[in-house]
């Protein structure tokens, strides 16, 4: 199996409502020698206000953005030819699981591509920074972790790198394709040093396997953020196997006749947390006991008892029901989001007549993907999207009406002064001023910076509107 390390830089941290900018992808054998280099440019679609903050960290400036060659269309079509090709590989990157595939998945839903094309057969998914995380914890002497001036341990990219030698300056990070080298040469330095380790975290990076070992009867390895504690798999969640109940073993079971509703409180109480939920498809650090235990730390329990305890959870039939209950009800009382780009999880999956359709949309001219939207597309979060980008790309397409339509949607988008989940224009002018406010005299290539961004922010999507 190939592997396929990969990196978004986008216009901010949040995937519902922000979008790539910058994508790199490189396929290695699994010695990792590379086999095929992809990096991708796009524009940012009129209706997206970037985080300021975002811009500064990333060091994207609007002329390079405006100037990419790809639109957001034309990247994840590029996107999805890559996943397609590469099947079976495992897809890993720093901190992917949390950021870049959610970014990429949700830019997919957002772009009628298949949003779960790297959770489908052919594909496993690790994150070379969890696999870090459970190297310092079982083999410290392994990895340099570096700390901050204020004495913190730090597991940014770019310092980690630095402190095992591995070249990757703070000017050169947070671009997508020097990014996607450095974590290459982490996760073969990490592979070398830690090789039981990382073999193991690599059967985590497909869910089986994680699902497998909790449904063992003896105790295991679980890793929190930074500490590791003896854990026992209780059950899958009704209606999502993906998401199982484990129980903290440290724990005395007093909690066996609680009601559900106590379970219920128990799964996100602060502090001590008697049983936990952990997901199988996200490479939990999920070991066997043996290579745990020497390095757990306080009072814990000796082997025998911790079986005994996991056989009691496991043997107590009412408590299996109880939190079966309590399980099915973590949701029943959300309410689903009224926008479509934050509904990728809330509103269903995507039928497959609908898939069918999207994969057509695609295909045919502009014309053509108006109808399709209207009359095919049984979705509304696709039909939505649908018609979003046929008023950004071809709005000749449309009556009148439906321009001028379209044309308070996007003034919505970029505008309003409701609270809602996006960023928006006035909020991140806002932002723009408080950032110069907390500039330090002299710095002025921030300055200049920010004042770009400003100007920038301000003038989008004016001819858009004009010509709407």
């Amino acid at each position: 199996m190939s592997f396929i390390f990969m990196d978004f830089e986008a216009s901010g941290l949040e995937p519902a409502w922000d979008v790539p900018l910058q994508a790199a992808y490189i396929e290695t054998d699994s010695d990792l020698r590379p086999v095929q280099e992809t990096v991708l440019r796009a524009r940012l679609p009129a209706y997206v206000v970037p985080s300021p903050d975002a811009l500064l960290v990333t060091g994207l400036d609007s002329d390079s953005i405006e100037a990419a060659p790809l639109s957001q269309l034309e990247m994840m079509r590029a996107i999805a030819g890559i996943l397609a090709a590469a099947s079976p590989a495992t897809i890993l990157g720093y901190s992917n699981l949390k950021y870049d595939d959610e970014l990429q998945r949700h830019s997919a839903f957002r772009t009628l591509h298949p949003p779960y094309a790297t959770s489908m057969p052919g594909f496993a998914r690790a994150d070379v920074l969890i696999m870090l995380r459970a190297v310092a914890m079982l083999a410290p002497g392994a990895i340099t972790i570096p700390v901050t001036p204020h004495g913190k341990p730090t597991m940014r990219l770019g310092p980690v790198c630095r402190a095992n030698g591995i070249a990757l300056d703070e000017a050169d990070a947070h671009d997508a394709l020097n990014d996607v080298h450095a974590t290459i040469a982490l996760f073969r330095l990490l592979r070398e040093r830690a090789p039981t380790i990382i073999a193991a975290m690599m059967a985590n990076a497909h869910k089986s396997g994680p699902a497998g070992m909790l449904a063992r009867p003896e105790a295991l390895g679980l890793g929190l953020f930074n500490r590791m504690i003896p854990a026992g798999g209780i059950m899958p969640t009704p209606g999502n196997a993906s998401s199982w109940a484990v129980a903290d073993l440290t724990v005395d079971p007093t909690y066996l006749d609680a009601t559900p509703e106590q379970l219920g409180e128990m799964l996100f109480a602060r502090g001590e947390r008697p049983i936990r939920l952990v997901k199988t498809n996200a490479q939990p650090i999920l070991l066997p006991w043996e290579m745990t235990a020497p390095v757990l730390q306080g009072e814990v329990p000796p082997d025998g008892e911790l079986q005994a305890r996991l056989a009691r959870i496991r043997g107590h039939a009412s408590f299996r029901d109880n939190l079966a209950i309590a399980l099915a009800g973590r949701f029943a009382d959300k309410t689903p989001s009224p926008w479509p780009d934050d509904s990728l999880y809330s509103g269903g999956f995507i039928s497959r007549e609908d898939a069918i359709t999207s994969r057509r949309w695609h295909e045919v001219a502009w014309d053509q993907r108006v109808r399709l939207g209207r009359e095919l597309l049984g979705d509304v979060r696709l039909k939505a999207f649908a018609n979003r980008w046929a008023w950004l790309e071809a709005p000749e397409e449309f009556s009148a009406a439906e321009r001028e339509k379209g044309a308070a949607w996007f003034a919505l988008r970029l505008d309003t002064q409701d609270d809602v989940p996006w960023l928006t224009r006035p909020i991140a002018l806002q932002r723009i001023a408080a950032l110069k406010a907390e500039t330090g005299a002299g710095n002025d290539a921030r300055v200049r910076q920010l004042d770009s961004i400003e100007c920038w922010i301000a003038g989008r999507g004016r001819t858009l509107s004009r010509t709407a």
